[in-house]
Order: C-alpha cells, then structure tokens, then sequence
C-alpha cells in the first residue's frame, strides 16, 4: 500500500512503515509547501492513503471520502513529540487492516482508532 505523509508529520515517521509499504513524505516530492488540495491531488493520482494531523482531511464535508484514495488523520496532542507520533502511528499500524484504509476517513487518536467509509 502507498502512504503519503504530510508536512505536518515527522520525517522519521516514514521507518513506522513495513518495507511492504511505500512510504513517502511531502518533502520527498517537493510539496513540503503545497496547498492541502495540492497533497490531496497528488494522493489522489498515486492511489496513496494520506497520513496527517491536520483535522481539515477530517472533514467530509471539504474532503468527501469518495474523491481521495483515503485520509488517516492522526489525533494527537500539540505537544506530542516525533517519537510519540511515531508511537502511535505504530501502534495503530499494528492492528489495523490496512486494506480497510483506502478509500475511507480514519481517526487516530492514542489507543484507538475509527474508521469511516
């Protein structure tokens, strides 16, 4: 599965991922500072879930689940460093199925996660 992480997110954070991933940060492609519809666009064209914590993916409204390849929204106090984001992200990937990401809005927030088609 293809993920693709936003700005918002540790750089570090792309280890979380299993080497059956493909795990790129914004920064990789140069849209380090693109437009939320700019990163959604290109999510969109590579069939990739979006991995952020910026609660505007979060809303169904401006983004409709039917028009991305799928949101994960990470929940998580302001004060969380990049280990404790990559903490949680981990723990989430541990027990979700990632198949049950696409095409769908998921919530992470630290021990547990919804999901939402």
């Amino acid at each position: 599965m293809k993920f693709i992480l936003d700005a918002n997110m540790p750089y570090s954070a792309k280890k979380v991922f299993q080497q059956s991933d493909r795990a790129i940060h914004v920064r990789d492609i140069g849209l380090a500072d693109a437009s939320d519809d700019e990163i959604l666009e290109r999510a969109r064209q590579e069939d990739a879930v979006l991995v952020s914590r910026d609660l505007d993916f979060a809303n169904i409204i401006v983004h409709p689940i039917n028009t991305h390849a799928g949101a994960v929204v990470l929940r998580v106090p302001s004060q969380f460093t990049a280990d404790d984001i990559k903490k949680v992200l981990k723990q989430f990937l541990s027990v979700v199925d990632r198949n049950s990401l696409s095409q769908s809005l998921t919530i992470v927030e630290p021990g547990q996660f919804r999901i939402r088609r």
